[in-house]
């Protein structure tokens, strides 16, 4: 399992960036977008595959 950290971390700081990128408020902060990101992963399991996996704490 911590072998799957190492593959879905890029792909969950890419979603952090989208977050930045798309929602005005979050641009200068990493860290709001990041929790933000989070948050949505604990609602909505899901989403993506490697969330369903349990990869939803692989933000920082």
């Amino acid at each position: 399992r911590s072998e799957l950290y190492k593959v879905f971390r890029p792909l969950n700081k890419a979603l952090v960036r989208w977050a930045r990128r798309k929602y005005k408020a979050l641009r200068k902060y990493k860290t709001r977008a990041s929790v933000f990101i989070e948050r949505i992963a604990t609602n909505n399991p899901g989403l993506f595959a490697h969330w369903r996996a349990g990869m939803v704490g692989a933000f920082a």
